[in-house]
């Protein structure tokens, strides 16, 4: 959070805003909630974010973009997030670590509109 207010600082941008919370708390209590958005970048740790998913679902993002290391856990997550009406639009595979077997995924998914 810290580098990403630094950074906006140095590239003279204003309209960002920056926020650290607990995601497995309720979001919609959050702060950074009431601001208004359509769009989630998720990018969790190997574990995955189960105790996250419940709220995205509750805050209903257009588009949810899920970052990967860990096809199993990304597995589980999609699920959730597919059960409650949302569709992968766009799946990558990134090869961000050569000559590993370590690969990063992004998966695009958008909320069907009803």
């Amino acid at each position: 959070v810290e580098k990403g207010r630094e950074n906006a600082a140095l590239n003279g941008l204003s309209n960002v805003t920056f926020f650290h919370e607990n995601l497995e708390e309720d979001v919609t209590r959050q702060a950074w909630a009431k601001h208004g958005f359509d769009k989630v970048l998720l990018d969790p740790a190997r574990a995955g974010a189960p105790g996250v998913m419940p709220h995205i679902i509750k805050l209903a993002p257009r588009r949810v973009v899920y970052v990967s290391c860990n096809p199993a856990t990304l597995a589980r997550d999609s699920e959730t997030l597919l059960q409650a009406g949302y569709q992968i639009q766009r799946l990558a595979m990134l090869d961000m670590f050569p000559h590993t077997g370590h690969l990063e995924s992004m998966v695009l998914f958008e909320r069907r509109l009803t």
